[in-house]
Parts: structure tokens; C-alpha cells; sequence
């Protein structure tokens, strides 16, 4: 199954369900930025969901850069950060907020959780709608935490997204061709076959330049300064910007409000198609 198209009305209609969002893969694969890049665009359409970090290794790129409102369990190892996961996952029963969480990369809290108890059918009495985000490229490896969770574990979300992170496909061959050979993964075949759906996630020229002012992507393209660093490249601010304004929308919209946080303002709107 592709992609979802995203639904025409111009508002969401608001779920009932808290919705728990997370995003799974190995180190270096592009979760944070997925994740950062969704807060923003979900609190710009007039969202709020709670922001959850148990990334304790990710110093350089850190969801925690957002703001003070990014809740952090105090303790670095993960039965620690699982049992403060159960905490907040009890909490958002009572609150109904939304949750982002940004788990990591290596043996998680999710992991422990996944081990201990089962997870998917818990947050489903609970009633909470857990959205899973497995991140790849185009190595192998890239998918060994989506076998791991599937046949080892039985960890198998009922809205599933595989998202292929652009930035992380070799260039060498058309890209099509190199998307269409990750999706005969047995293991994605297998998730696909389920009723997960897929998306490829936009690259961004010059995101290091972003990540390392510790700045959320509006405020670099808003130009708004970073202690300690230079004013930013008004091409590096024009590129951000058509990202946050098109190419993220359009990957949205593809995968549409059910596999997202709520956003009462409907999905963001896609400026300059043909730009």
C-alpha cells in the first residue's frame, strides 16, 4: 500500500484518540529531524502536542532544542526511561494531549517496554492511537529494527508508516528505482502487507547548518539570530523556507491526518508546487 492521500477538507476532523507518535531506526537515520520538523509544523497548525526525549545520546541535534516545554525523564538508562515512559503514557489517558516522542537509536525504553509488557494491545485499551515511524535509507541495516520488533518481539503498530529519508539514498542510481528496490525488503513487503503505508521524507541541502546553531528550522527561517554564531546565508534561509513551506507539506499531505498529531487547522498548506 502507498502513501494515503491526504483528505480534502479543509479542516481535520479532530480524533477522539490521544495519538503517541514515535519514530524507530538506527542512529543517524534522520528521526530528530523528522520529529522537530513535525512539532513546528504541527504547533504552526495549531496543535499542541507534549514532547517526550529519552534520546539521551543525541547532544548535537536534540529535540530538546525546541524549548523548556520538552519533557526529559532524569535518569539515562532505559529501564529508568521506561518506567517514566509508563508514567506519561498513563497521563496523557487523563490529559488526551498528543505526544512526539524521540526514543533514540541502540536498545531503547521502547524496546524494554516492548519486552515486558504487550504494547500495542495495552496503548489500544488504553485508548490511545499509537502512530509508529520506522526511519530508513537505502542500507540494509537500516531495517533491522523493523525486523527485530515484527518477528522477533510481535511488535506490529496498526498504523504503521515507513518513511525513506531522502538524504540517506545514494544518488548514484534514479531515485525511484532505489525506492522501489527498499520496498522489496521482506520485512517492509511484510509491513506493507499489513496495512502500513510509506513516504519519502524531503531532503534538506545545508540541514547541518540548521542542527548545528541549535535553532528550530522557522526560527532560521525567519532569520532570527543564535548566540555565538553569524548571521545566516539568505540562500540557506530561502531553502529552509521551501522546505518547511512545500516539501514538507506535500509529505504530509501524502501520508494525511490519520498517521499525524491533530492539528485543528488541518494539514499545512503546500506553498509553491511548481517553485
Amino acid at each position: 500500500m502507498t502513501a494515503r492521500e491526504s483528505k480534502t477538507a479543509t479542516k481535520e476532523t479532530v480524533k477522539a484518540q490521544p495519538t503517541l507518535m514515535m519514530a524507530i531506526g538506527r542512529q543517524r537515520v534522520g528521526k530528530t529531524t523528522f520529529l522537530k520538523v513535525l512539532t513546528e509544523l504541527t504547533q504552526q497548525q495549531g496543535g499542541h502536542p507534549e514532547i517526550w526525549n529519552t534520546d539521551s545520546l543525541n547532544k548535537s541535534n536534540t529535540i530538546a532544542s525546541l524549548g523548556d516545554y520538552v519533557l526529559e525523564p532524569a535518569t539515562v538508562t532505559a529501564k529508568g526511561q521506561a518506567a517514566w515512559l509508563e508514567q506519561r503514557i498513563e497521563q496523557l489517558v487523563q490529559t488526551q494531549n498528543d505526544a512526539i516522542l524521540d526514543i533514540g537509536g541502540g536498545w531503547t525504553a521502547v524496546h524494554e517496554l516492548v519486552k515486558a509488557s504487550p504494547l500495542v494491545a495495552q496503548l489500544e485499551e488504553l485508548g490511545i492511537n499509537l502512530v509508529t515511524v520506522f526511519m530508513i535509507g537505502s542500507e540494509h541495516a537500516d531495517i533491522d529494527y523493523l525486523e527485530d520488533l515484527q518477528a522477533n518481539r510481535g511488535f506490529i503498530p496498526k498504523n504503521t508508516v515507513i518513511v525513506i529519508n531522502e538524504a540517506l539514498l545514494s544518488g548514484r542510481v534514479d531515485a525511484s528505482d532505489e525506492i522501489r528496490h527498499i520496498l522489496q525488503y521482506p520485512a517492509i513487503e511484510g509491513a506493507l502487507g499489513r496495512g502500513a503505508v510509506y513516504g519519502v521524507f524531503p531532503a534538506l541541502d545545508g540541514i547541518k547548518r540548521v542542527s548545528d546553531r541549535g535553532q528550530s528550522f522557522m526560527d532560521f527561517a525567519a532569520n532570527r539570530p543564535a548566540n555565538g554564531f553569524p548571521t545566516s546565508s539568505f540562500f540557506d534561509r530561502c531553502r529552509v523556507s521551501r522546505w518547511l513551506r512545500r516539501d514538507v507539506p506535500k509529505f504530509l499531505a501524502a501520508l494525511g491526518p490519520d498517521y499525524l498529531p491533530r492539528m485543528p487547522a488541518g494539514l499545512p498548506e503546500v506553498i509553491g508546487v511548481g517553485v
